[in-house]
């Protein structure tokens, strides 16, 4: 599974990108064994800067798709 984006309250860490001390964080990683592991930590400022290249899609998941041309089911 591709990269997951989760909010987390009430844990102290540091931004990953600025070094600030954050309670309240936003955290990319991915979910093991139904568990989230966070690999990378962000405050809101630098989350704010970086928000605009969440959304973009991944090359490798770009993929060619055919348009469809007739219903599954007839």
């Amino acid at each position: 599974m591709g990269p997951v984006w989760r909010r987390f309250y009430g844990t102290k860490t540091s931004c990953d990108r600025c070094g600030r001390e954050v309670d309240d964080y936003a955290a990319v990683g991915r979910v093991v064994d139904f568990e989230f592991r966070p690999d990378q930590r962000y405050c809101w400022d630098c989350y704010a800067y970086i928000k605009p290249f969440v959304d973009d899609v991944e090359a490798e998941t770009q993929l060619d798709f055919e348009p469809v041309t007739k219903p599954a089911i007839p």
